[in-house]
Order: structure tokens, then sequence, then C-alpha cells
């Protein structure tokens, strides 16, 4: 699934560029609706996202897949949960 997803990464032509887009897209109208009904938290960015979604990319195909799948979506979910305490570093931004 990796291999798949990076095909259409921003480094393969205006194609994939295209289709990265579609899915940067998606995702920031999902965040955009959460931050409107207050259900995540408003210090983040789309950005901030889909970087925390790329290890769900890095997956170990060969081992515990199915258990560090639901690791890393719950460790992502919770962390988008408005109302989580914002890391020091971000004190000064406001949810």
């Amino acid at each position: 699934m990796s291999e798949a997803l990076r095909s259409v990464g921003p480094s393969n032509g205006a194609r994939a560029s295209e289709s990265y887009a579609q899915v940067f897209d998606t995702i920031d109208t999902f965040v955009a609706a959460g931050v409107a009904t207050g259900t995540i938290r408003s210090d983040l960015e789309t950005a901030d996202v889909v970087l925390a979604m790329g290890g769900l990319l890095r997956l170990d195909v060969s081992g515990d897949w199915k258990g560090q799948a639901d690791r890393q979506v719950r460790l992502l979910v919770d962390g988008l949960q408005a109302g989580t305490h914002p890391h020091p570093l971000n004190a000064g931004t406001a949810e």
C-alpha cells in the first residue's frame, strides 16, 4: 500500500501532484469541518494531519501490521480531538 500511495505523491509528475492535491484537499475539508463543529483541535493544520498519517505508510507488512495500524489510528484520532492539551511548545496557539 505504501508504494501505491507514494506513487501518487507530489514527486511523480503533474498527474501525481494532482492526485496528491485531491487527497490533501479532502483531508482539509474533514479537518475544517471538525474544527467548525468543535471535534478537532483548532491549533492543527492539514499538513500536520497528512504528515501524521504518514506513519500508516510505513507499517511492517511482515509483522503485526494490524496491531500497528490500530495503534497508529488511535494515536492519530486521540491527538486530533478537541480538548486535548497542546504541547508546551504550542502554548501560544489557540485551541
